[in-house]
């Protein structure tokens, strides 16, 4: 194989000839009797002269081919060393299909230069040559097997190979490898990137034993040789909080710098639905890791696509980090009052308004995190007549401000919460402690002759005697509701002086105790704020009131947190809930809740494909769930109510969940495994391994045994320059060698030649017998 466009110059081969032809010596015929024998010599000796001619031609023609041919820089083909001349092999090309094989490095990817590298060595197969291609990704997969005689479509499918989104499975791709039916001598062809990660697998894995002495591997490092520089986005996905229009959402950012890298200073954007909302910058040295957290406020509700986005690099795969904020609408809070003609200090649903209202009116210092809170709140007053099916359909949260309870509405708030609302309960004098006991806190969680998990005691304290009243002794400060307050090492400031007039003392440790949380207890240990699992919602008792003829604690600045984070803790679940973000192949649940009985839910992949999500009915919820995430980028749930005819609801609303799948990375190291380690795994079994850069023609002579042989011919041109310089310089042959009888075979190659090519014409061997001078005709040679 030779560069055709240097076989221009070949022609040049005919100037040495022509040169030959325009200085040729035409013998001149003399007749002379006398010098007949003489004549006859020196003939014998012209012949002989042009043999010597004819050689120097024949050598200046091959210095200039040599020339062309040293320029043209041919190869040889030579492939016997890594198959031998046998056919009717079985070979098998692992190719390694993990993340890393993405990597870009001369021009080209790991990937790309193991599928070239494939393609050359099937083109030099025999046609009985049985070839098997396996993907070794997640799972191993063999895309295509077939005899090499019909090559070509097997080439398409191994064009078709894409990186995974994780590391390869190298163990179980040997093993589809060594496990498939074998169709003559085996050889196995691993391409790969040598990452240790991936190879570390199969130290002592029971699929290094199957490789038995018959067979062949040779494993091709077409990875890169070069020190990779890389910085990664390698996570975190968004907490496990419901995003809500106006409320602030944290997220953190991890981002993570090869070993290799230099120290770098960067910039992080976020970006959502394309529109960059904030950069962070981000200073890393050779290796570091640091995460960052970042706060963003989302603007709408639905779904919002966002991304962690850094420069790109050698590998701008994991220069990104995709994820989804399912972003809920305003949360609905329905304040119902027993009268709603109060007026006043004595209505306690004022002074909840203004506690859920206070940092939007507040002219001083006010945290941020309860502003935005208050800002997602969207609050509704109702009398508790009006407390119906259609009002708690919409309603998140409930707060009863000193409501009486009756079977029905204990009936109706009971079903709320189980089936996944939030209700949160102010005595007052209208709240009857019995009433609580048997129609909202027993119903269906227990038997009717058994206690519930908490209930109301009566009434008790003098808000005329001062002795009565009871301090608040402690609170659980890690709960979310009361966790705002520990900001502080005197865990006692915060409703310190805080002091119930008159409460309802709240008893804990009927059956199902182990779902109630007591977040505040009086100095007799009885609850003063405590919390109730019920079916999949939340009960939240307190023993003081909403108005200041109980208790002082509604004029206190904690009555206001307090009451914000309750209501952001209590609200209803939202009825389709879905994971946010999932790693590769990992499953993505989605769960539906009531009103949802029946649904058709679909998932939809990045490019745009649906998936049928069957769902299970799992007490009170549905759950269902996508297998095989095997693309990275954005999917959606889309839930749609069951067909016409059926019971649907009007709150079954079609709805779409989004979650986002990236690669599986993480760091951004690319760490090799050394030969010495590579040939250890398969001890005591003897492996091939063949390595190469992108810019290095090393690899490719590996594989195809192809030689470039312009050193040779540089050194042949040396060699024919000496011949060409030693016959051009010989001496003419002198009288006193003839003299002596030269015979050949003892003189060099030019004497045994003749005389040079400037031999004396007949003229004037005439003028030198007749200026006296003895000679003889010369002998002939044998």
């Amino acid at each position: 194989m030779i560069n055709p466009l240097l076989l221009w110059f070949l022609p040049l081969a005919m100037v040495p000839i022509l040169l030959h032809l325009i200085t040729l010596y035409r013998l001149r015929t003399v007749e002379l009797s006398t010098f007949r024998f003489l004549m006859e010599s020196y003939v014998q000796q012209r012949r002989r002269v042009k043999l010597l001619e004819y050689l120097l031609m024949i050598l200046r023609v091959l210095f200039i081919l040599l020339i062309i041919l040293t320029m043209a820089r041919p190869v040889i083909d030579r492939f016997a060393g890594l198959f031998g001349s046998q056919s009717g092999r079985d070979v098998v090309f692992v190719v390694d299909a993990g993340v890393t094989m993405g990597l870009n490095a001369g021009g080209t990817t790991s990937l790309g230069r193991a599928q070239s590298a494939t393609r050359t060595v099937m083109g030099l197969l025999g046609p009985t040559d049985h070839v098997t291609i396996i993907r070794a990704a997640h799972k191993p997969q063999v895309v295509a097997s077939g005899f090499a005689s019909n090559a070509e479509p097997m080439i398409q499918q191994l064009e078709q190979i894409t990186a995974d989104l994780t590391a390869a499975d190298l163990p179980a791709a040997l093993g589809e490898a060594l496990g498939a039916a074998q169709h003559g001598p085996r050889i196995v062809y691993v391409l790969t990137d040598a990452q240790r990660r991936a190879w570390s697998a199969l130290a002592e894995h029971p699929v290094v034993k199957k490789l038995d002495a018959k067979a062949q591997l040779v494993v091709m490092d077409v990875g890169s040789n070069e020190p990779v520089k890389n910085t990664a986005v390698v996570g975190d996905p968004p907490r496990a909080l419901r995003p809500v229009v106006g409320l602030p959402t944290l997220l953190t950012a991890t981002v993570a710098a090869s070993p290799d890298a230099e120290a770098i200073d960067t910039k992080l954007s976020v970006m959502i639905d394309d529109q960059m909302v904030t950069q962070v910058p981000i200073t890393l040295a050779p290796g570091e890791r640091i995460t960052r957290p970042i706060t963003i406020v989302p603007e709408h509700a639905g779904i919002l696509r966002g991304r962690f986005e850094l420069p790109a690099d050698d590998f701008p795969d994991d220069d990104q980090y995709l994820f989804c904020l399912n972003v809920e609408p305003h949360v609905n809070v329905m304040v119902v009052v027993g009268d709603a003609n109060l007026k006043g200090a004595e209505n306690p649903g004022l002074f909840v308004k203004s506690a859920l209202q206070a940092p939007l009116l507040a002219r001083g210092v006010v945290s941020r995190e309860e502003q935005r809170i208050a800002e997602s709140l969207s609050i509704t007053m109702l009398d508790e007549r009006q407390i119906n099916d259609n009002n708690l359909a919409v309603a998140d949260v409930v707060i009863l401000a000193d409501v009486a309870m009756d079977e029905r509405r204990g009936a109706l708030l009971r079903q709320y919460v189980e089936n996944g609302g939030g209700v949160m309960v102010l005595a007052g004098p209208r709240c009857d402690a019995d009433s609580y006991k048997r129609n909202l806190l027993s119903g269906r969680v227990v038997a009717a002759s058994e206690p519930p998990p908490l209930w109301y005691e009566p009434p008790t304290g003098d808000v005329n005697d001062e002795s009565t009243f009871q301090p608040i002794a402690s609170i659980d400060l890690h709960h979310p509701v009361l966790s705002a307050f520990d900001d502080d090492d005197d865990k006692t400031e915060f409703f310190g002086t805080a002091r119930l007039y008159r409460y309802m003392p709240i008893s804990l440790g009927g059956s199902g105790a182990s779902q109630i949380t007591p977040l505040m207890r009086l100095p007799d240990r009885r609850a003063a704020l405590a919390q109730m699992r019920l079916g999949n919602g939340r009960i939240m008792l307190a023993a003081f009131a909403a108005t200041p003829d109980w208790s002082n604690l509604p004029l206190k600045p904690e009555f206001v947190p307090l009451m914000l984070r309750a209501v952001a803790y209590m609200r209803r679940d939202e009825p389709v809930q879905a994971v946010q973000v999932v790693r590769p192949y990992e499953p993505a649940p989605i769960q539906l809740a009531d009103p949802w009985t029946e649904a058709n839910v679909q998932a939809i992949d990045p490019a745009g494909r649906p998936r049928k999500i069957e769902l299970h009915r799992s007490d009170r919820v549905m759950v269902g769930a996508m297998l095989g995430a095997d693309r990275r980028g954005y999917y959606t749930f889309v839930v749609q109510p069951p067909a016409e005819g059926r019971n649907v609801s009007a709150a079954m609303k079609p709805q779409q969940r989004g979650f986002a799948v990236n690669l599986d990375v993480d760091d951004a190291g690319f760490e090799t495994m050394p030969e010495s380690q590579m040939r250890q795994l398969f001890k005591p079994h003897e492996i091939t391994v063949l390595r190469g850069s992108p810019d290095d023609p090393v690899l490719a002579e590996q594989l195809t045994q192809r030689h470039e042989i312009w050193r040779t011919l540089i050194w042949l041109m040396f060699i024919v320059m000496g011949a060409e310089f030693l016959l051009s310089t010989l001496r003419p042959v002198g009288s006193r060698d003839r003299r002596k009888g030269i015979t050949g075979g003892v003189r060099n190659l030019a004497e045994r030649l003749g005389a040079r090519a400037n031999a004396p014409p007949a003229g004037r061997v005439r003028r030198d017998l007749s200026s006296g001078q003895s000679t003889r005709p010369m002998e002939r040679t044998p």
